[in-house]
């Protein structure tokens, strides 16, 4: 199984405030959708957050339909991240399937109102609400914007109590990929029986290193993941 994993496209609606209006961010993901479709056929397009950089209905239809152009009847699995309005994004994109072949999926809404930093505690209890006649031995594919691991520890880039999150990844018996975005760097650790894959982001890049953080010339695109039944095969980069 082949995904497109996209983060942080940052649209908006007409004549909205942005935070770097010198950057065309439809632009931008026109120029990432064009390079993907170079690496063949995909089965899913998962998208990990801050879709708006307006939390606007208007901008989170563009994406969709920006999305749905390139990839005609694929399924979009979305999240929302700090800059989305929950709500808008469960409009546009619905609520995501239960399984993508044999992976149970999981959205996780780490994202408050106000803040840019996210919350660990929708994630675990999500976990822990999880159907036990699901099993815990199934594979697991979770969406969340902002990532448990990441090359920053910036309180901007991070999860309020994540240790929290940590422990109930542990306690699950299957693996885990776990999918996120927000630092718009690309970012892969394998920890136990977790995968964590953050996106580039498609607007602007970021560089971290540890507390320090500062805007990149390059590092803007996607990712594409390939899957088995129960583990990450590769995880390539599309540059754009």
């Amino acid at each position: 199984m082949r995904l497109l994993h996209l983060s942080d496209t940052h649209l908006h609606a007409p004549g909205a405030m942005t935070h770097h209006p010198d950057i065309d961010a439809a632009g931008r993901l026109e120029v990432v959708l064009e390079a993907a479709s170079r690496a063949g056929e995909i089965d899913a397009i998962a998208l990990t957050g801050d879709i708006c950089d307006d939390g606007s209905v208007v901008g989170a239809e563009a994406v969709r339909a920006m999305l749905h152009a390139a990839y005609p009847g694929v399924a979009v699995l979305a999240v929302p991240g700090n800059h989305d309005l929950s709500e808008s994004v469960r409009t546009v994109f619905g609520p995501l399937p239960e399984w993508l072949g044999p992976w149970r999926v999981l959205g996780v809404e780490t994202n408050e109102l106000g803040r840019i930093e996210g919350l660990s505690s929708p994630a675990v209890q999500a976990l822990e609400s999880m159907p036990e006649e699901q099993g815990e031995r199934a594979p697991l594919l979770m969406l969340q914007h902002h990532p448990l691991r990441s090359r920053s520890t910036h309180e901007w880039f991070t999860l309020v109590d994540a240790d929290r999150l940590a422990q109930a990844l542990i306690r699950r018996e299957g693996p885990v990929v776990l999918l996120s975005g927000h630092t718009h760097q690309s970012f892969e650790l394998l920890e136990g029986s977790v995968h964590h894959i953050g996106a580039p982001s498609t607007y602007y890049a970021i560089t971290h290193d540890g507390s320090d953080w500062w805007f990149a010339p390059d590092g803007t695109g996607a990712q594409i993941l390939e899957l088995s039944d129960s583990s990450v095969m590769s995880v390539v980069a599309v540059r754009a």
